[in-house]
């Protein structure tokens, strides 16, 4: 082998050994979703009735974290999800623009560093949602009142936790 070949092949083997640690393989950075169970969004998915805002009633945080129990704001047009708003408690903290590449996935920036945010559960009324990451970097359960519907933010744990994330992280009010 070439010394130009050995060299492309060593690189290579080194990013991927620096990617497996970033996204959650060996000794890197630990998500809150086990990846070995599947995950799939929902394919009965509106999102001009998922369109409007949501409070975030349920988030995942690392031991030491609070959560933040924000609120989120979605646009549509034209049948897809368009735009995403975050919300602190001192206001607006982010504005995203998105795209909806399928069913029930939201997608945030530009591949191949986007994020999609696959809503994985939506009650038939679209009152409460669970949202999360395939990675596991992130869940929510989101609801459009910031208190009741305690059945649907326990449906929509128990939804999480099917989908493998680690529920004693689920911080809810």
């Amino acid at each position: 082998m070439k010394r130009r070949d050995m060299l492309k092949v060593t690189g290579a083997a080194a990013v991927a050994a620096g990617l497996t640690a970033c996204i959650g393989g060996g000794s890197g950075v630990e998500f809150h979703r086990s990846k070995t169970r599947p995950l799939s969004s929902t394919t009965r998915f509106d999102a001009a009735r998922f369109a409007g805002r949501w409070e975030i009633r349920g988030e995942f945080v690392f031991p030491g974290e609070k959560p933040s129990f924000g609120a989120v704001n979605l646009s549509q047009s034209g049948g897809r999800i368009t735009a995403l708003d975050v919300y602190g408690p001192s206001g607006l903290l982010e504005r995203y623009a998105t795209t909806q590449p399928a069913a029930g996935r939201i997608s945030v920036g530009t591949p191949p560093f986007d994020t999609q945010y696959w809503v994985l559960w939506v009650d038939a009324d679209y009152r409460t949602a669970a949202i999360g990451t395939p990675s596991g970097s992130f869940g929510w359960i989101i609801d459009r009142s910031r208190t009741g519907g305690e059945d649907r933010i326990r449906a929509a744990r128990d939804v999480l936790g099917f989908n493998g994330y680690n529920l004693a992280r689920l911080q809810t009010r």
